[in-house]
C-alpha cells in the first residue's frame, strides 16, 4: 500500500511539473510557429500604379473669327456657308430633307479624329438657345453631323441665320470660335429652299 501511495504521489507531482512547464514550452514554440506562418503566406500583390494625370486643355484659346454668309440656291443646291478664311460652317439640305452641318477647322482634321478620344463637338448659341452636336471626320478636311429632317432641326438652323456663335471643341486642341452674323434677306431666301426640302420629306404639318 505504501508503494502504491508513493507512486500515486510521484504521478501527481509529475503532472504538476508538466502543468508548470507547459507555458515555457509554448513560449519557446511561438517564434517557430510565427516563422512557419510567415513562410506559408502568399507573396504580397503589388499595387497598381496610379493613373497618369489627364493632359490639360490648352489655356490660350484662339481668338474668335467673324464669319460672312454666302448662299447657293438652285435646282440641285441648297447650301449656306459662314466662313472666315479657312475656317467655315456649312449648312446644306439634301433632296431627302437631311440637313448636313460641316465644319472646316482651318487645318488638318487629324487631331479631331483620334479613335481613343471623345469625338469633337459643335456648340451653337443663338437667340438665347444653346445646343451641341457630335461631329465625325469627313472628306475634304471637314467635320460633320447629319440631322434627320424634322421641325426641330429646321428651327435650329433658322436661329443660326439670325446670328450667334459656333464653337468647335475637341480634347487637347484649343476651341475655335466662329461668330455668325445675321444672314438678312439672302439668308431668308436660302431658308425657304431648306424649308421646302424638309417639308417634302416629312410633310407640311410636321415641318411648318
Amino acid at each position: 500500500m505504501w508503494r502504491i501511495a508513493v507512486a500515486e504521489r510521484q504521478t501527481v507531482r509529475g503532472h504538476d511539473v508538466n502543468i508548470w512547464l507547459r507555458p515555457f514550452a509554448l513560449a519557446a514554440l511561438l517564434p517557430l510557429l510565427g516563422c512557419v506562418l510567415a513562410t506559408n503566406q502568399p507573396p504580397p500583390v503589388p499595387s497598381a500604379p496610379p493613373p497618369a494625370p489627364p493632359v490639360a486643355k490648352p489655356q490660350h484659346p484662339l481668338p474668335p473669327l467673324d464669319a460672312v454668309w454666302s448662299f447657293d440656291v438652285g435646282d440641285t443646291a441648297c447650301a449656306a456657308l459662314a466662313s472666315a478664311g479657312a475656317t467655315s460652317l456649312r449648312l446644306s439640305v439634301a433632296a431627302n430633307g437631311t440637313i448636313v452641318i460641316a465644319v472646316a477647322p482651318g487645318g488638318d482634321t487629324a487631331p479631331y479624329g483620334h479613335a481613343s478620344r471623345p469625338p469633337p463637338r459643335l456648340k451653337v448659341a443663338a437667340e438665347g438657345e444653346t445646343w451641341r452636336w457630335r461631329l465625325r471626320p469627313a472628306p475634304a478636311r471637314v467635320l460633320e453631323t447629319r440631322l434627320a429632317a424634322s421641325k426641330v432641326a429646321l428651327a435650329q438652323i433658322l436661329l443660326m441665320l439670325h446670328g450667334g456663335q459656333a464653337v468647335l471643341s475637341a480634347e487637347h486642341t484649343p476651341d475655335r470660335i466662329l461668330r455668325l452674323p445675321p444672314a438678312g434677306q439672302s439668308g431668308a431666301a436660302w431658308f425657304a429652299c431648306a424649308r421646302d426640302r424638309v417639308q417634302r420629306a416629312v410633310g407640311d404639318d410636321e415641318a411648318s
